[in-house]
């Protein structure tokens, strides 16, 4: 197989083609549209029949370089830049051009690194749920800036008409997108996550769009991993320190959704609970603790999902559910208790 490394600029793209023991056999300069890396990469798959690609992720300049590659049936392969930069840092020199750059995928490939590109990997979901979320913030900031500004001017009534105005188009808007996302995810498996307790239909959804597909991790640790809630391991002589510092090189919006429903799932699931006040008795702080109930979510995830049943609560954990509505009964007769 011939392999071409490519380092992904925003205007163009540099490709080095390297033989099977590594050594730089020839240097192409493309731009970086779909229609002429389509033309690139079809005469090129004429010349050498078995072509392998490999790329830097690098955001979304090098969606077109790998959706291109997907079109034509052309095994891509998406390298962490973390790892590239490991690489980049290991020669003597240290010297980095983009041809270089090039030349670090190529060899990376050739020695079997990165992950093969798939259409699931390039989802519009992703990006919408992503958008969606900043559109919260900026929902949720505009609102406490109302607020402010309202009890210092209140006066100003024309500008805190158009601030709520603005407020109301942002919180419509998500919304909308809530409603389009819905629709594309499998409304089956929304439902199999929301069984499991801290779980509701805006984290399940979080949940799918960022993981994709989970038939590619073997195990729940390597989902773990993936959401980067893994902690770092240091050694050094006769000393191993442990659980240090979580490693977050996965999706911050996976794990801060994570993180929500563990912090939920801590004060109404039985067994989460006294795994919570285990890890705060052995001294661990609150971010820590949750933190490692978010792992314990992890693997109730992987497992309803994998298996396709739902999450079943045991018998102790309903009776316990019973005993608290009706102590929270006794205590406020006038209010009425969410089921």
């Amino acid at each position: 197989m011939t392999i071409i490394g490519f380092d992904i600029g925003k205007n163009e793209i540099i490709g080095a083609r390297i033989s099977k023991t590594g050594i730089q056999k020839e240097v192409y300069c493309v731009v970086n549209g779909k229609k002429e890396i389509v033309s690139f990469l079809r005469s090129l798959k004429t010349k050498y029949g078995k072509l392998g690609i490999s790329v830097e992720a690098t955001g979304q300049y090098h969606r077109n370089l790998c959706l291109a590659c997907l079109r034509l049936d052309i095994p891509c392969w998406v390298l962490n830049p973390v790892i590239t930069k490991q690489f980049t840092r290991a020669t003597v020199r240290k010297k980095k051009t983009d041809i270089t750059d090039a030349l670090a995928t190529a060899r990376l490939a050739l020695q079997k690194q990165g992950t093969l590109a798939t259409k699931e990997m390039f989802s519009c979901l992703k990006k919408i749920n992503r958008v969606n979320y900043r559109l919260g913030k900026m929902y949720q900031v505009l609102h406490l800036m109302n607020d402010v500004f309202s009890s210092a001017l209140p006066e100003e009534k024309e500008v805190i008409k158009r601030l709520d105005n603005i407020s109301c188009l942002i919180e419509e808007s998500v919304k909308q997108i809530n409603v389009r996302i819905d629709k594309e995810i499998d409304k089956d498996l929304a439902s199999l996550l929301s069984s499991i307790v801290g779980i509701g239909p805006a984290i399940a959804r979080t949940l799918i769009v960022e993981i994709g597909n989970v038939e590619r991790f073997p195990s729940g640790k390597e989902l773990v991993a993936y959401a980067g809630l893994d902690p770092k391991v240091k050694q050094s002589s006769m000393t191993n320190k442990r659980n240090v510092r979580l490693t977050k090189r996965g999706s911050p919006y996976l794990r801060r959704a994570l993180f929500i429903a563990a912090s939920i799932a801590q004060r109404h699931d039985l067994d989460i609970k006294r795994y919570y006040e285990k890890k705060r008795n052995e001294g661990k702080t609150y971010r820590e603790a949750t933190c490692a109930v978010a792992r314990k979510i992890v693997y109730r995830v992987y497992a309803v999902w994998k298996r396709k049943t739902p999450y079943i609560r045991s018998e102790e954990e309903k009776t316990e559910e019973k005993k608290e509505k009706t102590r929270i009964k006794q205590c406020f007769p006038q209010e009425k208790v969410l089921t």
